[in-house]
């Protein structure tokens, strides 16, 4: 049977985290990815076929990732094989590999069928989030969807790449590695289409790319593609293009890091200047922010002023991450992954490693014990002190 298959490219607007899913509004099954089957069976890659109403487009599986597999299974949550992410919403969310250097490595596509035939001429907005996988040494362009009136099934791993046309305003390159990106787009009906891909569909040579850098503090090695998790799925009916944005939206508390104003005070010595800083970090979060990077920045300059001094840096939990560690055990060395992760970037800042010691503490040393989200923040942090 002839297919009748429309790309849409978006137009993409940076964007904080998004609530939840309005389920009475779109007409994508399990958006969020949190209905899944075989829990038992989630331990590797390849897994999208447990989440309900979502399947893979090629012979080469895309990915699902879940709180509940564990960490050897390498599609945990928020720490797996292509870096590490809390779930827009939930604790799930799916992976894609949108694009590889000179195309080594296949492809990946989430495909899905909607609740119903879209009308002709009518209006859809098409809305979902991207984060770049930490470990991904390249970011792309090219976002889109996919429609047409007929499931896609390839028996191989091939890109699916058609000639799609670019609208004036181009998809920009998404590069961040710690929040999560809107990419939204309108689609007029051509009729009756009920399967949509989401995925890269342009050639290899016509994908915009850029290098991606490392987080500090991760250690393991780059791989030569660009992969993206992907959460919160959602398409539903319009009147107009405007009534289709990726406007900010209010963050989740598991994203809010707590951050300081303000500069260190001129004429400190370096022993006061590098005890005055500390290393805060988003819940269950073990990578450091880029917002952490100009007190990172103050450490390594106090250490370089007095070639004498070490440190010893410790890390510490929040009462939420420590309560979680009951049922994620993996969790239980967070504190002090903490610590080796601003060990490690200030190492590679060239400080000798022989001068820094880590270590990691509970939670019952909070830095603020009022239990709110703002207080919270404040106690999932690096202290640093000079020994």
């Amino acid at each position: 049977m002839r297919h009748l298959t429309v790309a849409l490219s978006f137009v993409a607007v940076a964007s904080a985290l998004a609530q939840p899913i309005d389920t009475t509004r779109t007409w994508v099954v399990n958006g969020d990815f949190e209905q899944w089957e075989g829990k038992s069976k989630l331990k590797r890659a390849g897994g999208i076929q447990y989440a309900k109403g979502w399947s893979s487009a090629t012979s080469k599986k895309a990915d699902l990732f879940s709180e509940v597999a564990t960490v050897e299974s390498t599609v945990s949550t928020p720490k797996n094989f292509a870096g590490e992410q809390m779930a827009l919403s939930g604790s799930n969310y799916a992976g894609v590999r949108w694009w590889s250097y000179q195309n080594k490595e296949p492809r990946t596509y989430l495909q899905t069928q909607l609740k119903s035939k879209m009308k002709k001429d009518s209006l859809y907005c098409v809305r979902y989030y991207v984060s770049l996988g930490d470990l991904s040494k390249y970011a792309t362009g090219e976002l889109g969807a996919w429609f047409s009136k007929d499931k896609t099934e390839k028996e191989e791993p091939v890109s699916l790449t058609y000639e799609v046309t670019v609208p004036p305003v181009r998809t920009k390159i998404y590069n961040d590695m710690f929040s999560w990106q809107g990419v939204c787009g309108t689609y007029e009906s051509k009729g009756n289409e009920e399967w949509m891909i989401i995925g890269n569909f342009a050639a290899t040579e016509k994908t915009d790319n850029a290098k991606a850098k490392r987080p500090k503090g991760e250690t393991r090695p780059q791989v030569f593609s660009a992969y993206y998790y992907i959460d919160n799925v959602e398409v539903y009916p319009v009147k107009n293009r405007s009534s289709c944005s990726c406007e900010q939206l209010k963050d989740a508390e598991s994203e809010y890091i707590f951050s300081r104003k303000g500069v260190t005070p001129p004429g400190l010595k370096p022993k006061e200047r590098a005890e005055r800083q500390t290393i805060y970090f988003k819940r269950f979060q073990r990578m450091i922010d880029p917002s952490m990077e100009p007190w990172l920045e103050d450490i390594k300059k106090a250490m370089t002023e007095d070639p004498a001094m070490r440190v010893e840096l410790t890390g510490h939990f929040d009462a939420t991450e420590m309560d979680r560690t009951r049922i994620r055990p993996d969790l239980a060395e967070l504190s002090k992954e903490r610590a080796e992760a601003v060990r490690d970037a200030l190492v590679e800042m060239g400080i000798d490693a022989t001068r820094i010691s880590v270590a990691g503490k509970d939670a019952s040393e909070p830095a603020d014990d009022s239990g709110n989200e703002v207080g919270m923040s404040k106690n999932r942090r690096v202290n640093v002190v000079v020994k």
